[in-house]
């Protein structure tokens, strides 16, 4: 069979995405081929036809707008699929064959990064890579949205398992070696209907993060000697910076996690309390206890009291400031609506920051980043103004 030069590249571009839909550019359209258009034309319900019909062996086609890609990638993506965007990256009016590179792969976890409209209720920005040595599961875990990369060790998988089901992952990078374990890739499948993909980081894991996080050695981070979790932190930084194919430079912090601060909850315990989980109503957010308290008027509020509520404080001394400053501003009323109603001209200032550290914001952002920036100068002269010395020690620790 010929093969014309723009398929040839389409193909050897498939060679090195082969776990991804490849968004194909072409003139205005991203096309599909092949089996990546039977699963396009079955998500997304679009056309399928076929290139070269006359051809012994027609190839599958199904193409989109390329300025409705906003339209359907979220689909592509609640369906657990990741999509390669491969676009245009020379003249296409020139006579030679237009050049195409893939720019990044988009995955569950990173939509948000394109554009704050992918920011869908039911997929958080959350990802996690695991790594097993003996009966030890060593995890990463990278939130774009607050832009924070930690690491965790549990010494058995029911433990892992609890922590699993509050962060809700939505994706999962596991070592390649794993996919032996059947019994353990289908328990995280099954139960989180998580997206499972897999990933293999050459080289040495501490190398790799030293020079990550620009020291020399890891002491600082807790995890000089802990070598797989040094695999895990390296394997979920390496799988984010090789599909989004930039550098987060925001990401020069990893944090050792220890829970013993926080009260543990087991996962039987936040489903029977309906926490953040309702199962007669099958919601995350109607009829719980995140969806009784939940009337934060800004998206980092409302993560920030989901992540309080599946770890509650230990520390007496701790509860009892936090109960200070409630107290103190339900005895001002005043001042609390005032505050509400500054607080609804905040943006997502977290997402916004990490769009913006990869080069994808748009002017609309920046005019909305300006505001949020009023907004927030505002609630600090409200509460500077204020005389209740709990607002006050509020405003120093801030």
């Amino acid at each position: 069979m010929n093969i014309t030069p723009a398929m040839q590249q389409y193909y050897d571009m498939k060679k090195e995405y082969p776990d991804a839909i490849l968004f194909f550019r072409m003139w205005d359209f991203y096309e599909m081929f092949e089996q990546d258009a039977q699963i396009a034309h079955k998500v997304l319900g679009i056309s399928l036809t076929s290139r070269n019909k006359n051809s012994e062996n027609p190839i599958a086609l199904a193409g989109i707008p390329y300025h409705a890609k906003e339209k359907y990638l979220p689909a592509l993506l609640a369906a657990g699929y990741k999509v390669a965007i491969a676009e245009q990256v020379s003249d296409p009016s020139a006579k030679w064959i237009v050049q195409r590179e893939v720019q990044r792969v988009v995955t569950p976890a990173t939509a948000a990064l394109e554009w704050e409209a992918y920011s869908m209720q039911d997929m958080n920005s959350v990802m996690i890579s695991i790594s097993k040595k003996w009966d030890t599961y060593w995890f990463s875990s990278i939130d774009l949205t607050s832009q924070t990369w930690i690491c965790s060790e549990f010494s058995d998988f029911t433990l892992l398992s609890n922590e699993l089901y509050k962060i809700f992952p939505s994706e999962i990078i596991l070592e390649k070696q794993l996919t032996s374990e059947k019994e353990f890739t289908d328990i995280l499948s099954k139960k989180y209907a998580t997206n499972i993909f897999y990933s293999h980081m050459w080289g040495d894991s501490k190398i790799y993060l030293q020079k990550a996080l620009w020291v020399k050695n890891l002491i600082s981070f807790w995890i000089e000697k802990k070598l797989t979790a040094q695999s895990a932190a390296a394997l979920l930084h390496d799988y984010l910076l090789k599909n989004q194919k930039t550098h987060f430079e925001s990401l020069r912090a990893l944090s050792y996690k220890s829970f013993w601060e926080r009260m543990t909850l087991d996962e039987a315990t936040i489903k029977s309390l309906d926490l953040v989980y309702n199962i007669a109503t099958n919601s995350y957010t109607q009829w719980t206890l995140f969806w009784v308290l939940s009337h934060s008027k800004t998206s980092m509020w409302k993560r920030y009291l989901r992540e309080q509520i599946l770890h509650p404080l230990k520390d007496i001394k701790e509860i009892k400031n936090r109960q200070e400053f409630i107290a103190a501003f339900k005895s001002d009323s005043i001042l609390l609506d005032k505050v509400r109603h500054n607080l609804k001209y905040i943006w997502d200032i977290d997402m916004f920051l990490t769009r913006l550290s990869v080069g994808r914001v748009w002017p609309k952002d920046i005019v909305q980043f300006k505001k949020s920036l009023i907004a927030v100068r505002e609630v600090f002269t409200l509460l500077e103004s204020s005389n209740n010395q709990a607002i006050q020690k509020l405003i120093k620790h801030s």
